[in-house]
């Protein structure tokens, strides 16, 4: 209840809004937004909402740290146990951001909800409905980002039994909520998302690139269906982002050298998201303790600008990350984009059998990541299922690099058989994290079971 309170507190002062916008009480009910305009500032105010975690950057296998004392000079304990996939991930650090920033967003949002609804009568007013269906996006984000970080990957069979998160509808902060199951967070999360496409008043991408549209909706819808391997929606949904737009930045028109070569309002980006923040998995990191993966630099061929956009070499084959598409900050670029859409699209039209339209849409990517005159239009034809899939998971993992996505990738496609081996060494020790493991799910920080008492993840 404190964090809250002094959360909303900074809010106040960011927002610089009258002492009416954001009124402190002691037990609930804290926000008191009455205008369209104070529900937009609030939802504009990505220090306040929209935060996703960073955790699944932090255990990914997309960096390495070359030795056990540059391991331990880490920052936080959370930095050093998430590397190791430690059954206790925190080591005893409290306040976990990573929790904690996911239900700041939905406690603004089940806030604003609620405020809208009390003014409705019979149906939420015009100049009302944009910014709620704005709310249900960044509540159902964030419901998401809690649920796939926080539960098991998700398996159709034991969805009704498997233990999800604890789902908060109501404005107040002074009661507790066990642990739904996994099914009853994804109807929830799912419900939010189609009644959010009822009231958002713009298909975008807005110039700003910092709302909630209907494009960022159906961008979601895609992501989340492809991490449950539900390939026909996932497509499905990619489809309704890319008929309606599907823009690619030429990456021989980007800077080689600039240290932030994209900016937050580019071409591709359908929506602007970023993440909690660590040094260990911050962009431009200049510690000379972290690195980009050498097996994940050995993908890129020389002709691809990938390379260079991307990464800065600080000595021989070492890298660190350049800034993605959130354009300034450290933390890693989790929002939406075009490119996520078209891999989602390519990797479903392989999965069904549709090779000459996955080989179309892959060339006209890598056109747009390869040095002028050195990829050739039919160099990707794909001829049998298991190659194209190899390709298209490949072009996925050097495309969205930094994102936060290759550890739901790991999952998801353990679960169908990858066999994806995770390892680590510290000064000759080997950590590995097997296939499936139960370590694939982060603990709930301790201070929050001590507060609520709901069922701890067993790792």
């Amino acid at each position: 209840m404190k964090k809250f309170l002094t959360l909303t507190a900074a809010a106040i002062l960011l927002l610089s809004c009258s002492e009416s916008f954001l009124e402190e009480r002691p037990n609930s009910n804290i926000l008191t937004p009455k205008t369209a305009e104070d529900f937009q500032r609030l939802l504009d105010n990505f220090e306040v909402i929209g935060i996703a975690s960073v955790l699944p950057q932090l255990a990914s296998d997309e960096y390495y740290i070359d030795s056990e004392s540059n391991w331990r000079s880490a920052n936080t304990a959370t930095e050093r146990h998430s590397y190791i996939w430690d059954t206790d991930i925190y080591g005893g650090e409290t306040n976990i951001e990573d929790w904690n920033l996911p239900y700041q967003s939905i406690f603004y949002a089940n806030n604003i909800l609620n405020e809208i609804e009390k003014q409705a009568i019979g149906e939420i007013p015009k100049e009302m409905q944009d910014v709620y269906g704005q709310a249900l996006f960044h509540r159902a984000k964030a419901n998401y980002d809690l649920l796939k970080n926080f539960s098991v990957p998700f398996d159709p069979a034991t969805q009704n039994a498997d233990l999800g998160i604890p789902l908060r509808e109501d404005p107040s902060i002074d009661y507790l909520v066990e642990r739904s199951t996994v099914k009853a967070c994804y109807d929830h999360i799912f419900n939010d998302l189609e009644r959010s496409l009822q009231y958002l008043k713009y298909w975008g991408p807005l110039p700003e690139r910092n709302r909630a549209t209907r494009l960022a909706t159906y961008a979601l819808l895609s992501r989340i269906h492809l991490y449950r391997r539900e390939y026909d929606k996932a497509e499905q949904f990619a489809d309704s982002v890319l008929h309606r737009y599907d823009r690619l930045i030429d990456y021989n028109t980007i800077s080689l050298t600039s240290s932030t070569p994209f900016t937050r309002t580019n071409d591709e980006l359908i929506m602007y998201g970023t993440t909690t923040t660590y040094s260990n998995s911050a962009q431009r990191n200049r510690t000379e303790t972290v690195f980009v993966d050498s097996t994940l630099m050995k993908l890129y061929s020389e002709d691809d600008l990938r390379l260079s956009v991307y990464f800065d070499k600080i000595a021989e084959h070492r890298f660190t990350m350049k800034r993605g598409y959130n354009g300034t900050g450290l933390a890693p670029f989790n929002g939406l984009a075009v490119d996520e859409v078209l891999l989602i699209k390519a990797e479903c039209l392989v999965r069904k059998g549709s090779l000459e339209d996955a080989s179309e849409l892959m060339n006209r990517l890598l056109l747009n990541r390869y040095r002028t005159g050195t990829y050739e239009h039919e160099q990707v034809k794909f001829s049998d299922t298991d190659n194209a899939l190899n390709t298209v998971l490949t072009e996925r993992r050097k495309e969205l690099v930094w994102r936060c996505l290759r550890w739901d990738d790991i999952k998801r496609l353990n679960k169908e058989g990858a066999n994806i081996v995770l390892s680590r060494i510290l000064d000759q020790e080997m950590y590995r994290l097997e296939p499936n493991s139960s370590r694939y799910v982060f603990n709930i920080p301790q201070d929050e079971i001590n507060r609520s008492k709901i069922t701890q993840n067993i790792r």
